[in-house]
């Protein structure tokens, strides 16, 4: 004798629509489903925001300056009481947009030789924008390049960093650097002892005298909204 197939009832199965499909996931499962791809469409898109945020904006460090100022924010008071009766000898442009330095000018301005009014003294100053995207990072390496082999001591209190050392030669020649954002300052001195310059003054005095040169540099840059 055959069992009767259970019908419908607190212990049977709930009949089946007859015009569904067997095989078709149920509306719950196709829900949820959904409301989960949605949920990873939105952790994706997050973060290729976040990865393209951080590579182009916070990943560099972008520079103040466009473009490095010319050499006559150089001729301050502090050039007239230090390079007396001064000319200029130099006033040259170095770099292009294609070196990854960067581009500016390299100054010199020196106490015109004969004239017997003023011990014969010279300043050099050498100002270059680095590539404002990433150009901290180009500076801080110019800067730490320069200086390398000098013996540099750092100095405080002046720019975002700066370096002072002494060159040793005929005549001694101190000279300090300042990064200011992506702008690299360097600035350099040297004056004779006597009228006939038999003799340099000393290094260190000289490289006091490079950070007088430089702070007041420093103190004409322009704001960095109005270097475009």
């Amino acid at each position: 004798m055959s069992t009767p197939y259970p019908g419908p009832g607190p212990g049977g199965p709930a009949p089946r629509d007859p015009g569904e499909d067997p095989g078709a996931t149920p509306p719950q499962s196709r829900g949820l489903a959904v409301t989960l791809l949605v949920l990873l469409l939105a952790v994706v898109l997050g973060l290729a925001g976040w990865l393209a945020w951080y590579l182009l904006g916070s990943g560099t460090e972008n520079g103040d300056f466009e473009a490095a100022p010319e050499c006559e924010i150089g001729e301050t008071e502090a050039l007239d009481e230090l390079v007396p009766g001064y000319e200029s000898e130099i006033e040259e442009t170095v770099g292009s947009v294609q070196d990854s330095f960067g581009a500016g000018w390299q100054c010199r301005w020196a106490t015109p030789e004969g004239a017997g009014d003023s011990v014969p003294a010279a300043a050099t100053l050498v100002l270059v924008a680095a590539p404002v995207e990433g150009g901290e990072d180009t500076a801080a390496d110019t800067l730490r390049s320069t200086a390398d082999g000098n013996d540099a001591q750092p100095v405080d209190g002046l720019g975002d960093e700066a370096l002072k050392w002494v060159e040793n030669g005929a005549f001694e020649v101190g000279c300090v650097a300042v990064r200011v954002s992506n702008l690299y300052v360097e600035s350099c001195y040297t004056a004779a002892t006597d009228y006939d310059a038999t003799g340099s003054v000393d290094g260190d005095v000289a490289a006091e005298d490079a950070e007088i040169l430089a702070r007041a540099v420093v103190e004409q840059l322009p704001a960095p909204d109005e270097t475009d």
